[in-house]
């Protein structure tokens, strides 16, 4: 079974910016774009003014939102790495804490949703984490359909997803969006692999995301609200 990473294992790989350099790269390049696009669409379809990122990352999704400038924001993660660079990226210090998810103190902000993607699968005591969110708010939050050496778990199916967090979350809605093959998806980088793969029709295939959500890999983007904690 995968082993659940500490920080400075995270650490590690955010200043080596991932596979492709996938951390570093802009948002709008970043393999996990569909993703963040995804989770800001929900998030204007629920009306949020205020939210906080469990799990920030290099701040990528902060980025995305913060150029949109209708959220207010507040991130956290528990890589010291990652805090630096998000703070680089969006160039607001302020907006980032180191903080580890399962600790209650961080979420006594002010906000009226939660953000977490891309970090339940990495942790033993994501329900946990879960239960520390405040009754009511607002939650959208992602988990992957495959594995890695990072993940303790993964999902195959919508059902499965509801299944583990229903109980915590009432769940509205469960999207599901699809990997880029590329974990650099700027034009020059498509243009490139296109012509090395010329000759490799089911390289073309997946480069040009024509693979299926199982093949591909992705995530699946659920939404609803805290559930209230039982008396």
């Amino acid at each position: 079974m995968t082993q659940e990473f500490e920080s400075n294992q995270y650490d590690r790989i955010y200043a080596e910016g991932g596979t492709q350099k996938i951390y570093d790269l802009p948002y709008r390049d970043s393999g996990y774009y569909p993703l963040f696009r995804e989770v800001a669409r929900t998030l204007r379809a629920r009306g949020t003014q205020a939210v906080l990122e469990v799990g920030c990352g290099t701040g990528g999704l902060a980025h995305l939102l913060q150029d949109e400038g209708r959220v207010k924001y507040r991130g956290f993660d528990f890589s010291r790495v990652a805090v630096e660079r998000a703070s680089v990226r969006v160039g607001r210090p302020n907006l980032f804490f180191v903080g580890d998810a399962r600790d209650a103190a961080n979420y006594l902000d002010t906000y009226d949703a939660i953000v977490c993607t891309e970090v339940l699968e990495h942790i033993e005591a994501d329900l946990e984490v879960i239960a520390k969110w405040p009754s009511g708010v607002d939650c959208v939050c992602s988990v992957p359909n495959f594995h890695a050496d990072n993940h303790v778990r993964f999902f195959r199916s919508e059902g499965e997803v509801r299944s583990r967090y229903g109980k915590l979350l009432d769940i509205e809605r469960v999207v599901r969006v699809k990997k880029p093959f590329l974990g650099d998806i700027s034009w020059g980088s498509h243009v490139r692999a296109l012509r090395w793969n010329r000759y490799r029709p089911s390289r073309l295939a997946e480069i040009l995301g024509l693979s299926s959500f199982e093949a591909a890999g992705g995530w699946f983007v659920f939404s609803g609200r805290r559930r209230p904690a039982p008396d």
